[in-house]
């Protein structure tokens, strides 16, 4: 069904006075007296059709003067983006699979196991959003375009650090890459959640500039800093990560940067940017408004118009 708003919803208050100016402008009879003969002989004459509804005539009025008040205050009718909804949202994994994602990453699992793990569930949690997942290290490849086949991109995850690419890291050439992916997308929201443990050293594109092409699509880069802690101690970490260059990234499209030292911060990252993406899809819902104030305007003006005409025609007084 369609939403509607008012774009100056203050103005409504104004509708509480009318009852009183209604009250006030209401016909009365005459009040005093006068000394006058019987009216015996009138009594009995019931009064004519006229005289009953012309009082009923100010009914028009407070009912034109209320239209006039609700299009002051602006009301709007969004349409229900039901295609939307059906649709959902367009999602690119991009997943770092160079050799230091073999590193240790707590709880007795390599950084590579964990971000599989997280990766398989996050999958799991869609039911109208496409997913596709692309494979980088020194070069990209898209291991699975966007699909409803979830178990599909699941199986793309396990084995995608089986792809034989080149040794490196090559942010902007992923990024590039998953915009490619969604170069042809009529979602609502298009997304990009790229994950890394490493600082952009290899590929042709700078991961700045495939931000701006991010931007220019109109999709938001998400970027995830995988960091390992070091022994016991929690604030010493190996920090191998442009977390600065990630973080111009995620601003220049509208998304985030966030910092993943055990496997449980990196499915909670997840599970933020899952929820961020899910209230943002919901606003969108309505996202065209259409002022209607026109039709509470013409409808008073019909009004005003039908009152102005009865008293000029069938509630005529004769002089």
């Amino acid at each position: 069904m369609d939403d509607l708003r008012f774009a100056a919803p203050w103005a409504l208050l104004l509708l509480v006075a009318i009852p009183l100016l209604a009250w006030l402008a209401w016909p009365r009879r005459a009040s005093g007296s006068i000394r006058m003969g019987s009216l015996a002989s009138v009594a009995a004459v019931r009064p004519t059709w006229r005289v009953r509804l012309e009082p009923a005539l100010m009914l028009l009025r407070v009912a034109a003067i209320a239209l006039l008040v609700v299009a002051v205050a602006r009301p709007q009718q969004g349409e229900a983006a039901s295609e939307a909804q059906g649709e959902g949202i367009d999602i690119v994994l991009a997943f770092d699979v160079s050799a230091s994602m073999t590193q240790p990453f707590g709880q007795g699992r390599t950084r590579l196991d964990a971000a599989k793990d997280v990766l398989s569930r996050f999958i799991e949690g869609r039911s109208n959003d496409r997913v596709a997942l692309v494979a980088f290290q020194g070069s990209s490849i898209t291991l699975s375009p966007l699909t409803n086949d979830y178990g599909a991109v699941n199986e793309s995850v396990q084995g995608a650090d089986q792809v034989r690419l080149a040794d490196g890291t090559a942010i902007g050439t992923a990024i590039g890459e998953s915009v490619n992916v969604l170069r042809g997308s009529n979602a609502v929201s298009r997304i990009v959640i790229l994950m890394t443990d490493g600082e952009s050293n290899a590929g042709e594109i700078a991961p700045l500039a495939a931000a701006r092409i991010a931007e220019r699509l109109g999709a938001r880069v998400y970027t995830i800093g995988v960091v390992s802690r070091v022994g016991i101690n929690p604030q010493q970490s190996t920090l191998n990560v442009d977390e600065r260059s990630l973080q111009e990234i995620a601003d220049v499209t509208g998304g985030t940067y966030n910092r993943a030292e055990d496997p449980a911060a990196l499915a909670q990252i997840y599970q933020r940017i899952d929820e961020l993406e899910k209230s943002r899809f919901e606003a969108q819902v309505f996202t065209r408004y259409d002022d209607i104030a026109p039709f509470f305007l013409a409808a008073a003006a019909a009004l005003l118009a039908l009152e102005v005409g009865l008293r000029s025609t069938a509630f005529r007084r004769l002089a």
